[in-house]
C-alpha cells in the first residue's frame, strides 16, 4: 500500500512515476480496436443535466447510424426500473459480447459501470450531465454526435474505479460539508433548473452555512488519524482533482485516491479556502489536511452516514472502507497512436 501524507511541504515530494495523460481513472492496457459491428445498447437517461431528451436521442441515432452501428435505444428515467432494465440489459450483453452504453450524467454512467464492473461487460459513455467529469477524464468528447462515433471507432481499456464499501464511484466520494452542499444544491435545481450556474450558486450559499464538526478516526496502512472534521473528500479523477491543486494531482499515483480532510472552519477561513481553490492551490491550506492512498477506513460514533457518491447521496453504515479495485471496467475511449 502506498501513503504518502500531502500538507504545506508537498512540492517537495517527487512523482512516484510518470504520469499517463490519461488519468487517475486508472492503468490503461493495450487492445484492439472493438469488434467489428458489436450489439450496442444505448441506456439513455432522459433527464440528464439540461438535455431535451427528444433532440439527444436523436442526435444519438443519427451519428449511431452514420457509423453504420448495430444498436438500439431505451430511454428511461433514473430509479428502481432503469435499474432493472440496465442489469438486464448488461447480462443480455455478456452473452451476447455486447456493448452497453450509458448516455447521460455521472450518475447514469455510475449506475451503468457498477453492473458492467459486476458482470465484466464492456462499456460506452456518451456524456449529457452537468459536469461529465469522468467522461472527460477520459478524452470522451462531450458533444453527443462525436461520442457516439467513438463507440464505433475507438479502443476498448481497462481502468481501475474506487469503491465505497460496496458502492463504485468514479469521480468522488464525500461526506460532512459535500453533502448538505449536494442537497441543497437538489432543492435550488429542481426550482430554477439544472443549470451549471445554479450548481456554482447553490455551492456557495452551502459553503459559507458551513458544518458543524464531528468526530473521525482514519485508519491509513498502520496509522491511526483521529480528527474532528468538516467534511472528508475522495477523488479518484484527475481532472476534477486537477481543478482542486493541481500539485496533488501531479504527487497522486495512479490507481490511487487523493483524501481531503477539511478542520472546522470560520467564514473567513472558508473564503481563504474557496480563493485557494479558484487557484487551484488548496493542499497548502492550513485548514486541509491531504494525503493519497489506495486504500483506508473511516470510523465514526454514527451508524451510518449520508455520502455524496458521484453526485448522489447514498446512506452508508460504518465503518467506511474506500479501496481501489484495479482495472476493474473495461470502456471504450477514443483511439490513439500507441507508440
Amino acid at each position: 500500500m502506498h501513503v504518502k501524507r500531502m500538507q504545506a511541504k508537498l512540492w517537495q515530494l517527487k512523482p512516484l512515476r510518470p504520469r499517463k495523460p490519461t488519468g487517475m481513472t486508472g492503468s490503461f492496457s493495450r487492445q484492439p480496436r472493438i469488434s467489428e459491428n458489436p450489439a450496442i445498447t444505448v441506456l439513455l437517461n432522459a433527464r440528464a443535466g439540461d438535455t431535451n431528451a427528444a433532440a439527444f436521442r436523436k442526435e444519438v441515432t443519427e451519428a449511431l447510424t452514420s457509423a453504420g452501428a448495430s444498436f438500439k435505444v431505451m430511454e428511461m428515467t433514473p430509479g428502481s426500473k432503469f435499474l432493472e432494465a440496465a442489469r438486464q440489459s448488461v447480462l443480455q450483453a455478456k452473452t451476447d459480447d455486447g456493448l452497453i452504453v450509458a448516455a447521460g450524467g455521472d450518475g447514469t454512467i455510475n449506475t451503468v459501470a457498477a453492473l458492467c464492473c459486476e458482470h465484466d461487460v464492456k462499456m460506452g459513455i456518451i456524456p449529457a450531465g452537468t459536469f461529465n467529469y469522468f467522461a472527460r477524464d477520459l478524452s470522451i468528447p462531450t458533444n453527443a454526435a462525436d461520442a457516439a462515433r467513438v463507440l464505433v471507432e475507438g479502443k476498448i481499456e481497462r481502468v481501475s474505479v474506487g469503491y465505497i464499501n460496496d458502492r463504485i464511484f468514479l469521480n468522488n466520494a464525500s461526506f460532512g460539508l459535500y453533502s448538505k452542499l449536494i442537497q441543497h444544491r437538489e432543492e435550488v435545481k429542481s426550482r430554477f433548473g439544472r443549470f451549471r450556474i445554479v450548481a456554482v450558486f447553490a455551492a456557495l450559499v452551502s459553503l459559507f452555512r458551513g458544518q458543524k464538526p464531528f468526530a473521525i478516526a482514519l485508519h491509513v496502512g498502520k496509522e491511526t488519524l483521529l480528527r474532528r472534521t468538516c467534511m472528508v473528500f475522495v477523488t479518484n479523477n484527475l481532472m476534477q482533482l486537477s481543478h482542486l491543486d493541481k500539485d496533488v494531482a501531479e504527487q497522486t499515483p495512479e490507481d490511487g485516491m487523493a483524501v481531503f480532510v477539511m478542520r472546522p472552519t470560520t467564514r473567513l477561513d472558508m473564503c481563504r479556502l474557496i480563493l485557494r481553490g479558484v487557484m487551484r492551490n488548496l493542499a497548502s491550506d492550513s485548514h486541509l489536511e491531504t494525503f493519497c492512498t489506495d486504500r483506508f477506513d473511516v470510523e465514526s460514533r454514527r451508524s451510518g452516514i449520508d455520502v455524496v457518491v458521484d453526485g448522489e447521496i447514498v446512506r452508508c453504515r460504518t465503518p467506511l472502507s474506500f479501496r481501489v479495485a484495479r482495472r476493474a471496467l473495461q470502456v471504450v475511449v477514443p483511439a490513439r497512436d500507441d507508440a
